[in-house]
C-alpha cells in the first residue's frame, strides 16, 4: 500500500510540475510559445523576457506554490519517502512536460517549492544565497547556480538524513547540467542580465 501512495504521490507531483505557467502567461499575454522567445526556456528568466517582470515573479510564486503544494501533497499520502518522490517528480515534470513535448523550464523555483517543505532551513539557505547573486550581478542564472552549489554543500553538513543528502545532491547536480549553456555565457560575458540597475 505505501509503494501505492508513493506511485501516486509522484504522479500528481508530475501532473502538478508539468504545469508551465511561464507557457500559459506567456501565451495569454503575447500570443506567442515561450520557447521560441529568448533563450527558449519556459521558466521566470525567460517570463521577464517575454511579458515582463511583474508577470515573472507571478510565474515565479506559482511555480514556487505547485512545488510546496505537490510535496506536501506527497508527504501527506507517503509521509517522508512521499515528499521525497514528489520532490524528484514535480522537478521532471516541470522539466518535461508530457503537453509540451518534454520541453519545459529547470525546475529551480518548483525545486525551491519543494525544498521549502521539505527542509526549511536548507532552502533558506540557498534562498539567501540565490538573492545575493542576484542582487550582486542582476543573473538569476548566476543565483539559481549558487543556490544549487549551496543545497549540495548544505545537504553534506546539515543533518539530513542519509536519503534526503542523496536526493538534494543528485537534483542539484541534474538543475545545474541544464544550466550549462547559462554557465558557458557567464564565463564568456555573452549572459544577459534579467535586472538591471536604471542610469
Amino acid at each position: 500500500m505505501d509503494v501505492l501512495y508513493c506511485v501516486l504521490a509522484a504522479l500528481i507531483a508530475y501532473l502538478f510540475g508539468s504545469v508551465s505557467f511561464a507557457y500559459i502567461v506567456t501565451k495569454l499575454v503575447t500570443g506567442q510559445d515561450i520557447r521560441n522567445i529568448g533563450s527558449g526556456s519556459a521558466g521566470t528568466t525567460n517570463t521577464a523576457r517575454a511579458v515582463g517582470k511583474p508577470l515573472a515573479a507571478l510565474v515565479m510564486a506559482l511555480d514556487i506554490l505547485k512545488g510546496f503544494a505537490s510535496t506536501e501533497i506527497g508527504v501527506m499520502l507517503g509521509g517522508e519517502t512521499g515528499g521525497l518522490v514528489a520532490f524528484v517528480f514535480v522537478i521532471i515534470g516541470h522539466t518535461f512536460p508530457f503537453w509540451l513535448k518534454f520541453h519545459g523550464g529547470k525546475g529551480v523555483a518548483c525545486g525551491a517549492g519543494s525544498l521549502l517543505a521539505l527542509s526549511p532551513t536548507v532552502f533558506l539557505i540557498a534562498l539567501a544565497g540565490f538573492v545575493l547573486l542576484v542582487a550582486l550581478t542582476g543573473y538569476v542564472s548566476a543565483g539559481s547556480i549558487c543556490a544549487c552549489l549551496l543545497l549540495i554543500v548544505s545537504s553534506l553538513v546539515m543533518p539530513e538524513p542519509l536519503l534526503f543528502r542523496v536526493l538534494y545532491i543528485v537534483m542539484a547536480c541534474t538543475v545545474l547540467f541544464l544550466h550549462r549553456a547559462n554557465i558557458k555565457r557567464l564565463l564568456n560575458g555573452t549572459e544577459s542580465k534579467t535586472f538591471h540597475k536604471k542610469k
